[in-house]
């Protein structure tokens, strides 16, 4: 019996003693598993899907809407899954305690210009009264797009009612006899106008071939051989008021007479404006915006 227990213990040991062996010899040791590498999140953000399963029409209403299809048109796909928290701030603490207090409920401008940078860089440079101000915020004028907007581009109402709330005396003014219509109502105000200044409408240029003005009174485009000189250095707003006047064709003042000696007050003896004839004096100078055959305008 005791043979056999030293036979076995020297099986064991001589094991043991070539195992070890090996490993000095350089064997390949056995690899450890090996694990993919977590990618952390930002903390609190729980993603579109949570978020929906309280606020389900809310979410569906906002992916159907055109601010939900837009994202889902942009470069990144996981975007309209990001949506809720890139507007409203990360939701984790709201789940967990779902309180009004603990969530972003109004956007502020920020959290718009992340994505539209573009919009907020032209209006400091073509509407810096806007800019310096800081009014309106974005969503004085938008929507936020959880459902159908009453106006496109995603405004709280028409043009011409969303820049009343700034610009009064402006929308007054369409209501004067004389105003930019299209048949009973005012043109709107996009019409000449581009609230983020991103072309050339939103600095309203007024001189020169790009003139807003002409891009609807064509008619008056020339070029002129002999041009009327205050258009190249006011434009149109020299002698007619842009949104609405009491006086016929949107003039400055009630009689041509009364615009043209703003500028031209040296008359000749022979012009004597208490004689009718001389009141009006595109009787004569009819080419009063240019002219290809007359210096002194007596033809168009």
């Amino acid at each position: 019996m005791a043979r056999e227990r030293f036979c076995i213990a020297a099986v064991t040991l001589g094991l043991a003693l070539g195992g070890l062996s090996l490993g000095l010899l350089g064997a390949d040791p056995v690899p450890a598993p090996v694990t993919a590498p977590v990618t952390p999140k930002t903390p609190g953000l729980v993603g579109g899907e949570t978020c929906a399963t309280c606020h389900e029409d809310m979410a569906k209403a906002f992916l159907a809407g055109p601010h939900g299809q837009a994202m889902a048109a942009a470069r990144s796909k996981t975007m309209p899954d990001e949506a809720c928290e890139r507007c409203h701030g990360p939701g984790g603490t709201h789940v967990d305690d779902p309180q009004k207090t603990n969530i972003v409920r109004n956007p502020k401008d920020e959290a718009c210009l992340s994505c539209h940078s573009q919009a907020g860089g032209l209006m400091a440079l073509s509407l810096p009264g806007h800019d310096r101000t800081g009014v309106p915020k974005c969503l004085d004028c938008h929507v936020p797009g959880h459902g159908p907007a009453p106006a496109k581009p995603l405004l709280a109402g028409p043009p011409s009612v969303v820049c009343a709330k700034c610009h009064g005396q402006v929308a007054v003014s369409f209501k004067m006899p004389y105003s930019h219509r299209k048949g009973d109502s005012p043109f709107e105000c996009t019409a000449c106008h581009a609230a983020h200044g991103n072309n050339r409408t939103g600095r309203l240029q007024q001189t020169g071939p790009g003139s807003v003005c002409l891009t609807c009174h064509t008619e008056m485009s020339g070029p002129y051989i002999y041009p009327h000189p205050p258009r190249s250095v006011s434009g149109c707003i020299e002698c007619h008021t842009p949104h609405g006047s009491m006086n016929p064709m949107m003039l400055t003042r009630p009689q041509v007479a009364q615009v043209c000696i703003e500028c031209h007050t040296a008359l000749t003896p022979r012009h004597n404006i208490s004689k009718p004839i001389y009141r009006n004096c595109q009787n004569c100078h009819i080419g009063i915006h240019g002219s290809n055959h007359s210096r002194r305008l007596l033809d168009e």
